[in-house]
């Protein structure tokens, strides 16, 4: 699944569940400018796990219709990966869509826990990942790390002492792609300076 697709379905679930908890409280964070890393050579990034669990989607749509039984009646159903048409979570904004959120906070706190087991899942295999990187002559390839709600690997190459986007790294990052589920693709990558 792309990284953006990824992105919009995290951004719809956490401002459902923001909503859901908050009642119409926002939060604000900022972030470090990203590549996608060693994952730009494939053009896509995967979860490793190749995309959403079935669990979670049954869970956006019973999300979906347990928002539609509590007084948003035009609240769509998610598609086949669990994402909301743009616009869904606009219905939410009204007092009426509030309160069905606070109604169907049983279902968001479920997709909460799907994703957290997806990323845990993720973080098993980007690990062996890692090891593997090392093993092929990179010491210091760091561990994954757990980031505003998914995982992946943060690089810097004036600490790490190498550079990811190199051919060097590239073939050896192709090599470890072994030990990752077939078809997920390499990992991503976010590099700071």
């Amino acid at each position: 699944m792309p990284i953006t697709r990824r992105l919009g379905v995290l951004a719809v679930t956490v401002g459902l569940l923001l909503l859901t908890a908050a009642c119409g409280s926002s939060t604000s964070s900022s972030s470090t400018s990203s590549t996608a890393g060693t994952s730009s050579t494939s053009g896509t990034s995967s979860r490793g796990t190749g995309g959403v669990s079935a669990a979670y989607v049954s869970d956006k749509l019973g999300l979906a219709r347990c928002l539609r039984a509590h007084g948003v009646p035009n609240y769509p159903d998610p598609n086949a990966s669990g994402q909301e048409p743009a616009g869904a979570k606009q219905l939410t904004f009204a007092p009426r869509g509030q309160a069905a959120a606070a109604a169907c906070s049983y279902w968001g706190r479920r997709i909460h826990n799907d994703d957290a087991a997806q990323n845990q899942a993720v973080r098993v295999e980007y690990v062996r990942f890692a090891q593997c990187m090392r093993a092929h002559g990179l010491p210091s390839f760091p561990d994954p790390a757990n980031a505003e709600g998914r995982v992946e690997f943060v690089l810097s190459a004036s600490q790490d002492g190498f550079d990811p986007h190199s051919p060097q790294v590239l073939a050896k990052a192709r090599q470890c792609e072994s030990v990752l589920p077939p078809g997920s693709g390499l990992p991503s990558v976010k590099v700071t300076s």
